[in-house]
């Protein structure tokens, strides 16, 4: 809307701390930092799992990033459904073990030994990295604009690998799942490099459940970490540099503020009855991460102003064409399932397949000139209609243990 861009030029400030700045810079950090903790927290309750519970603090602060540019005149539905389901495959990462670890309590069978509180906190800090990363790379490719043919074919086999190692995928050709096979070679050459205590030789033969649980946990998250890496690398060897700021601030700073939200967990053992200090602790992880999300929107925003600064043009997106969206619609199709694959199979088939077909149609009935419309508009109620029905689906599972239709057991997480 170049009228209400031009007020946005018009009032964009120089003062750090002047009323400006106030609306440019601080109350949309604000803004996204309280959503993002009272949405994060609904993530792991009953009726809201690990990907599709993400998927709320994910499309919520799309949303929250569609409103702000469009108040300043700047079209970014286009960037909704990726900012929300980049974010929601880090969802998949466990971490449970760590807040032991940074106790200083080690789990081996029925014994407890100790261990390094820093051994913890730099786990927190791996897995931090590894929730963030992907929505904080998808989301650069998102803020890039188009790719040519060689980049979709990196950015498919970077996301092929991601959801590889995010889904344990491989059974089939390795006898296991990636991570497994992956984690038994690390025990192999390096056990010392990741698994605490290596030295004293407990990861030999049959692992009991905590050693096992800290074998995937850990492999995992460090083969999300070196995706992370390369990612960043790829996109520093092509000059993305959308790709390389949202990851390194999204990536790269959610891994230390992820470690001090888990900070609340100590007061587990001087006020275990006071309050939850679990969901403290999420409230502040969503807290953090808002925060990033709303320095890289800053940033976006200030990349617009000064292209037309620059060259004095609209900002009007390219066409899109045929080929280009239905490629977008096979990825959307694909996270969409992906978050509901292993909490409702059917369901998420079924939505995921209503954002394939509203891609298909678009291709069917709109020119390369209106279908770049049409698919921005697809975007933007699309992803509403999912943190919607996400929403609903928790709070209808969670009903049917209010009504005693069924007990707590019956509903994931």
């Amino acid at each position: 809307n170049r009228d209400r861009y031009t007020c946005h030029q018009d009032t964009r400030p120089a003062a750090l701390w002047g009323t400006p700045g106030l609306y440019e810079r601080w109350l949309p950090m604000l803004l996204f930092a309280s959503a993002g903790a009272i949405t994060w927290a609904i993530r792991g309750t009953t009726g809201w799992g690990g990907i599709d519970g993400t998927i709320v603090p994910g499309l919520t602060w799309a949303l929250l990033w569609y409103y702000c540019c469009h108040r300043k005149g700047i079209d970014a539905r286009g960037i909704v459904l990726w900012l929300g389901m980049g974010l929601a495959l880090g969802g998949e990462l466990g971490y449970g073990q760590y807040v032991s670890w940074i106790q200083g309590r080690f789990f081996v069978g029925e014994e407890v030994i100790p261990v390094s509180p820093i051994t913890g906190y730099l786990w927190f800090v791996i897995c931090g990295i590894g929730w963030g990363a992907p929505g904080g790379i998808v989301l650069g490719w998102a803020l890039g604009g188009p790719a040519t043919p060689r980049r979709w074919a990196v950015r498919v086999l970077l996301m092929t690998v991601l959801l590889a190692f995010i889904f344990n995928l491989g059974g089939s050709l390795l006898g296991k799942g990636i991570i497994e096979w992956l984690g038994g070679r690390f025990i192999q050459w390096c056990p010392g490099l990741l698994f605490p205590h290596a030295d004293q030789g407990i990861y030999a033969g049959e692992l009991d459940r905590h050693l096992g649980r800290t074998v995937y946990t850990n492999t995992q998250n460090f083969c999300v970490l070196l995706w992370w890496g390369v990612a960043m690398l790829v996109a520093a060897f092509q000059r993305d540099r959308h790709t390389l700021f949202a990851g390194a601030v999204i990536g790269g700073g959610f891994g230390p503020g992820f470690a001090l939200s888990a900070a609340w967990c100590h007061l587990f053992a001087y006020a275990p009855n006071a309050i939850d200090w679990w969901k403290v602790w999420e409230l502040h992880s969503g807290f953090n991460l808002g925060l990033l999300y709303a320095i890289v929107l800053y940033w976006s925003i200030r990349q617009v102003d000064k292209a037309e600064e620059a060259e004095k043009r609209s900002s009007a997106l390219p066409l899109a064409t045929p080929r280009t969206t239905i490629l977008l619609g096979i990825a959307g199709f694909i996270l969409v399932f992906a978050a509901g694959y292993e909490y409702f199979f059917w369901a998420g088939l079924a939505i995921a397949t209503f954002y394939g077909f509203a891609v298909f149609f678009a291709v069917r009935l709109y020119g390369p000139g209106a279908l770049a419309e049409r698919m921005r508009r697809v975007s933007l109620i699309y992803s509403t209609f999912l943190l919607l029905f996400i929403l609903l689906h928790g709070v209808c599972s969670r009903a049917g243990v209010f009504l005693e239709l069924y007990g707590d057991d019956a509903i994931d997480q």
